[in-house]
């Protein structure tokens, strides 16, 4: 069986992230799951956005300013739904010289046309209404966005989001939806409190990055904030552990591969797969490959062939479905 192609933020590829254009370009294509973030707001909405904050794909500058933290970010967690929903979306950018200057600048134009927010309830009845009208029963990988961040907020957004997965009938591990983190404190309680009292059971997929990122941060017995330690899992026996609480990996894709030339690959996926993990690494781009991948074909194939993954994360979907056929 193929792998899986999770259309990651959408076609991001091709329209901007996280949008609803580029969720429905992605069923298009043929993707069989969207990957989307999820955010709480001010108000305890539940917001589609990659980031904690809004400045790098909206006008959130320009319509509100001085509403940025001390780090200069506008953070989601600071505004009322209302007026996100207010703001304009673009393709995502850097500002250089006070300009507008995109990450991936062969992708969608900045500030071409016209993109919006949207709420995870509403990206779950675009899916559902799309699979009525068409028979494309496209699923959702739904990672939830520094859970560790909006408990410092004093914000549950773990809870949150199992009260909508089970209003919206995503309860059982056949559920068109996988639920991702890179907290793993979060998915342990997940699996332990927040799942079973909300009456939803999907699988769980462990993220996993370099520790030097900075993505998450745990809670001491002395209350206070340190940077997650993730080099224990690309350590063997460090499978075993995540299967405690975790159905699959997630990791970055170069951690597939071997280090240097040529391509190979290395012992993650094996690792996991002996733990009885699923593999679905993220993130595969035409425009950003790996120093030692020739070409995305190539990299598909070592990935499916090779590592024998389950499912490969991917801004272009429709060249991983190429590169499967």
């Amino acid at each position: 069986m193929r792998p899986l192609v999770i259309a990651h933020r959408g076609a991001s590829g091709y329209l901007p992230e996280s949008t609803l254009p580029a969720k429905a370009l992605a069923a298009g294509m043929g993707a069989d799951y969207v990957e989307h973030d999820v955010v709480m707001t001010r108000d305890d909405r539940l917001l589609i956005n990659h980031d904690l904050w809004l400045d790098n794909v909206s006008d959130v500058a320009e319509r509100f300013p001085g509403r940025e933290r001390a780090d200069g970010h506008f953070y989601v967690i600071d505004f009322d739904l209302d007026e996100i929903l207010s703001l304009s979306v673009t393709e995502r950018f850097t500002v250089v010289d006070g300009r507008a200057v995109a990450v991936f600048p062969d992708r969608f134009p900045v500030w071409q046309s016209h993109f919006a927010f949207h709420t995870l309830e509403d990206e779950i009845e675009f899916l559902q209404g799309l699979r009525h009208s068409s028979g494309r029963d496209v699923g959702m990988f739904t990672e939830l966005k520094s859970p560790w961040f909006h408990e410092q907020e004093g914000k549950d957004l773990s809870a949150a989001v199992y009260d909508v997965l089970a209003r919206y009938g995503y309860r059982t591990p056949e559920s068109r939806c996988r639920v991702m983190s890179f907290d793993a404190h979060a998915l342990q309680r997940i699996r332990a409190e927040v799942g079973p009292a909300a009456g939803v059971d999907v699988p769980l997929t462990q993220l996993i990055c370099r520790t030097e990122g900075h993505e998450t941060y745990e809670r001491m017995p002395d209350g206070t904030w340190e940077n997650y330690d993730y080099d224990w899992m690309l350590q063997p026996g460090g499978m075993e552990r995540i299967r405690e609480w975790a159905d699959g990996i997630g990791p970055d894709v170069r951690m597939l591969l071997r280090h240097g030339e040529p391509m190979a690959a290395g012992e993650l996926a094996g690792w996991a797969h002996d733990a009885g993990l699923y593999v679905t690494p993220w993130t595969v781009r035409a425009d950003d490959l790996p120093h030692c991948a020739p070409s995305l074909q190539a990299l598909v194939r070592l990935l499916a062939d090779e590592c024998a993954v389950e499912g490969i994360i991917t801004d272009f979907p429709d060249l991983v479905i190429e590169a499967l056929a």
